[in-house]
C-alpha cells in the first residue's frame, strides 16, 4: 500500500446500516463485510496489521500484500494511508473481511500514484483484520534510564556531527553515526552504518544527540516508517547528561 502523507482534512461520518453487511460512508466510500470477525475492534490511534489486495474496477490487480506474506502494518486515522483506508478500516473486527470500494476524492485523486493507478480511478480494496495494538512509540529516557538500558544490551548511538563529538565527547560505548547533515537533511552515509549495525526490528535502540531534538525525529521515523520495535532516546541529549555531571570520553577517530 502507497502512504499518502494528505495536508488537508476531509470531514465524515460513518453511516452503518445495521440490517445489511454492505454499507457507504456520506463520501460514498462503500463497504461490503465478506466475513464478520469476532477479535478486538479497530479504532483511531491503534496501530493495525492488514492483509489486503488492490484492483482497479476493470479488475486489473495493481499491489497485493499476499503474494509478499507480510502485512502492512499502519496506525488507524493517522493519515498515513489514504482516507478511504482510514475510514474503511476503522471498526473492523479481527478477523473481519472487508471490501472497500473508494472513490477517487478518498483515494488518490486526479495525480492519480505512479504507472500503477491512474488519474480519478476507483478502487477497490479486499481487506483482512489481522491484529490491532496500540502504537509503538518512541521511549523517552532519563540518563539513568540509558544507563540501566544499555547495561541490559541496549545499542547507544550518537547520531551527531563529528565536530560536535569532539567538542563535547560522547558517551563510553556508543557508536557514532551521523544521522542528519548541517542542512538537516539525512547524511547520506546514515542508512549503510546504520542498519549495518541494526540488522533486527527488535533491537533496543538507544538515541542521543545534542538536546533530544534530532534523536526525537529520527526516532520516531525509525518506529513509523521503518516498523523497528523498540527505540528510545535521551530526552535532553548530552546537555542534560553533562549538566548532571555524568562522565564522557574523548572522541577518537577510527
Amino acid at each position: 500500500m502507497i502512504k499518502i502523507y494528505k495536508n488537508y482534512v476531509l470531514a465524515f461520518f460513518i453511516a452503518i446500516i445495521s440490517s445489511s453487511t454492505a454499507f457507504s460512508t456520506e463520501n460514498e466510500l462503500k463497504i461490503t463485510v465478506n466475513k464478520e470477525g469476532s477479535g478486538e475492534i479497530a479504532e483511531n490511534g491503534m496501530s493495525v496489521s492488514v492483509h489486503y489486495t488492490g484492483k482497479l474496477e476493470d479488475g486489473t490487480e495493481f499491489d497485493s500484500s499476499i503474494p509478499r506474506g507480510k502485512p502492512f502494518t499502519f496506525t488507524l486515522g493517522a493519515g498515513q494511508v489514504i482516507k478511504g483506508w482510514d475510514i474503511g478500516v476503522e471498526g473492523m473486527k479481527v478477523g473481519e473481511q472487508r471490501r472497500l470500494v473508494i472513490p477517487p476524492h478518498l483515494g488518490y485523486g486526479a495525480r492519480g500514484a505512479g504507472g500503477a493507478i491512474p488519474p480519478n480511478a476507483t478502487l477497490i480494496f479486499d481487506v483482512e483484520l489481522l491484529e490491532v495494538a496500540m502504537p509503538i512509540t518512541l521511549g523517552e529516557l532519563s540518563p539513568k534510564e540509558l544507563i540501566d538500558a544499555q547495561n541490559k544490551g541496549g545499542v547507544v548511538i550518537d547520531i551527531r556531527r563529528e565536530e560536535e563529538w569532539k567538542e563535547t565527547g560522547v558517551l563510553e560505548g556508543s557508536h557514532k553515526i551521523t544521522a542528519f547533515t548541517k542542512d538537516g537533511k539525512i547524511h547520506p552515509e546514515f542508512p549503510k552504518k546504520f542498519f549495518d549495525l541494526i540488522t533486527d526490528i527488535d533491537t533496543p535502540i538507544l538515541l542521543y544527540c545534542r538536546t533530544g531534538n534530532r534523536t526525537g525525529v529520527l526516532g520516531k521515523a525509525l518506529i513509523d516508517q521503518i516498523g523497528q520495535t523498540n527505540v528510545n532516546h535521551l530526552s535532553d541529549g548530552i546537555v542534560g547528561w553533562k549538566k548532571q555531571g555524568l562522565p564522557v570520553v574523548e572522541y577518537k577517530t577510527d
